[in-house]
C-alpha cells in the first residue's frame, strides 16, 4: 500500500500541477479558456493516475477483509 501511495504522489506531479494552474487561471469568464486547455491536456494523465488510488483501495479490502467464521 505503501508503494502505491508513493507512486501516486510521484506520478501526480501533473495532476497537482494542473490543479495549482486551474486556481490561478482567473475567474469564471476570464480563466474559461485556460481551463478547457487545462482540462484537455490533463485528460488522459489524471485517469491513468488513478489506477494507483484503486490499487491501494484494493489492498485495503484484501488486508481488512471481514473473517467470516463458522
Amino acid at each position: 500500500m505503501w508503494v502505491g501511495l508513493t507512486c501516486y504522489a510521484l506520478f501526480g506531479g501533473a495532476d497537482f500541477g494542473a490543479g495549482v494552474w486551474d486556481l490561478l487561471a482567473g475567474g469564471a469568464e476570464r480563466g474559461r479558456d485556460r481551463r478547457a486547455l487545462i482540462e484537455h491536456s490533463i485528460g488522459p494523465i489524471w485517469e491513468a493516475n488513478h489506477v494507483w488510488l484503486i490499487f491501494v483501495v484494493v489492498m485495503l479490502w484484501s488486508a481488512f477483509s471481514r473473517c467470516s467464521r463458522p
